[in-house]
C-alpha cells in the first residue's frame, strides 16, 4: 500500500524542482560519496610521488576538508531540513570542496591541478542535478571558487598570469557547462510536464476532476490502515444525484456532463482540506473524511446537501438545479469496501424517504 500511495501521491508533483528532486538527488549523493574513494586514489598516487613530508600533509589537509565538504554536500542532497534552498546549498558547498583541493595542489606541489575542478564536476553530479540548477544559480558560486583560487594563488606568490590562465581555462568550461544546462533543464522541463499529464490521465476523472475510482480506493485504503493504526475516527460520504437519468433525458447529455464538472468543483471547494474526493462511477461520488467523526460528518454530509440544492446551474441561457442523497457510514469497518456498501446502504435509504436528503446509522 505505501507503494501504490508513493505513486499516486500528489505532493510528488507540486513542483518541478521537487518531482525531480525526489529522483535525482538521492543518486547524485551516492555519486558524491564516490568522488571522496577519488580523492583517496590521488592522495596515494601524491604520497607514491612525495612521501611523507610537510606537501603531503598540506595535500592532505586539503582533501580532508574538501571531503567533509562533499559529504556535507551529499547529506544535504537528501535532507528535508534543506528542501527549499537545497540546489544552492549543493552548488556553494560543492565549490568550496573544489575550492579546498585546488588550494592543496597550489600550495603542496607549487603548481595550478585542474584535475580537481573537473572531478568536481563529477561529484557534484552535474548531469544528475542539472534539471535542478539555473544556469545563474550555477555561475555565481563557481566563480565565486574561482576567484578565491586567484587569490590563494596570488597569496602562494603566483603572477597574475597565472590566475589569468585559470581564469581563461574556467570561462570555455563554464560555458560549456552553462549550455549543458539549459539544454537538460528545457527537456526536464518538457519530461515534468509530460509525466504530470500522464500521471493526471492516471489518476484523475477527466470530468469531474477528481480521483478516479481506482486511485480513490486506494488512497482510501491507505487512510483507513491509518485510522486503525492510531485509532482515529473515519467517515465516508457516499453522494448520488437525484433523478440524473431525467435530466440527460430532458436536456441531453450535455447538461448531464456540465452537472459532473459542477459538482466535481464543488467537491474539491467545499469538502474539509483532508478529505478525499472522488467519482467513482456515472453521478456516483465519495468523499473520504479522515480523523472524523459520526457527528461532523453529518454536518459536512448537510453542508453539501445544501450547497449542491442551491448549485446555479445554465445550460444554452436556460437555469435548471439538481439535488442529492448522500449515505453516511463511520468505523468500524473491515475494509473500504465495508465501508462503501454500509454508506450506499444509507444512500438508498435516503433515496427510499424522499431524496435531497442525508442518511445515517447514527442519525
Amino acid at each position: 500500500m505505501d507503494e501504490h500511495k508513493s505513486l499516486l501521491d500528489p505532493a510528488q508533483f507540486d513542483s518541478y524542482e521537487g518531482y525531480y528532486g525526489q529522483r535525482l538527488l538521492p543518486g547524485a549523493a551516492l555519486l558524491s560519496y564516490a568522488g571522496i574513494g577519488v580523492v583517496v586514489l590521488f592522495l596515494l598516487s601524491d604520497l607514491w610521488r612525495l612521501g611523507l613530508g610537510r606537501d603531503f600533509a598540506w595535500l592532505t589537509a586539503a582533501s580532508v576538508a574538501g571531503s567533509l565538504l562533499i559529504v556535507a554536500m551529499a547529506r544535504v542532497m537528501r535532507h528535508p531540513a534543506f528542501a527549499r534552498h537545497r540546489v544552492h546549498w549543493i552548488l556553494w558547498l560543492g565549490n568550496m570542496a573544489m575550492l579546498c583541493m585546488m588550494a592543496g595542489n597550489v600550495v603542496a606541489l607549487g603548481r595550478m591541478s585542474y584535475l580537481p575542478m573537473i572531478m568536481m564536476y563529477f561529484m557534484l553530479g552535474v548531469l544528475l542535478i542539472a534539471p535542478l540548477v539555473s544556469p545563474l544559480a550555477f555561475l555565481l558560486p563557481h566563480l565565486a571558487a574561482i576567484c578565491l583560487t586567484g587569490a590563494v594563488m596570488w597569496l602562494d606568490g603566483y603572477r597574475l598570469g597565472h590566475w589569468l590562465q585559470l581564469l581563461l581555462f574556467s570561462v570555455p568550461a563554464m560555458s560549456f557547462m552553462l549550455v549543458i544546462l539549459n539544454v537538460q533543464r528545457r527537456t526536464a522541463l518538457q519530461s515534468y510536464q509530460l509525466a504530470r499529464q500522464n500521471w493526471l490521465n492516471a489518476t484523475t476523472d477527466t470530468l469531474s476532476q477528481l480521483q478516479n475510482r481506482r486511485t480513490w480506493y486506494q488512497q482510501a485504503e491507505h487512510a483507513l490502515q491509518l485510522a486503525e493504526q492510531y485509532g482515529q475516527p473515519l467517515a465516508l460520504l457516499m453522494l448520488d444525484v437525484d433523478h440524473f437519468k431525467r435530466v440527460n433525458d430532458q436536456l441531453g447529455h450535455a447538461a448531464g456532463d456540465l452537472v459532473i464538472e459542477a459538482l466535481g468543483k464543488l467537491l474539491k471547494a467545499s469538502s474539509p482540506p483532508q478529505a478525499l474526493a472522488g467519482r467513482l462511477g456515472g453521478e456516483e461520488f465519495a468523499v473520504l473524511l479522515p480523523a472524523t467523526t459520526c457527528t461532523d460528518a453529518l454536518l459536512v454530509a448537510e453542508h453539501l446537501r445544501a450547497a449542491i440544492a442551491a448549485l446555479p446551474l445554465q445550460l444554452e441561457g436556460q437555469p435548471f438545479r439538481i439535488t442529492a442523497s448522500i449515505g453516511v457510514a463511520n468505523l468500524p469497518a473491515s475494509s473500504v469496501d465495508a465501508l462503501v456498501r454500509e454508506a450506499d446502504r444509507q444512500l438508498y435509504l435516503a433515496k427510499a424517504a424522499g431524496r435531497n436528503r442525508v442518511s445515517s446509522a447514527h442519525a
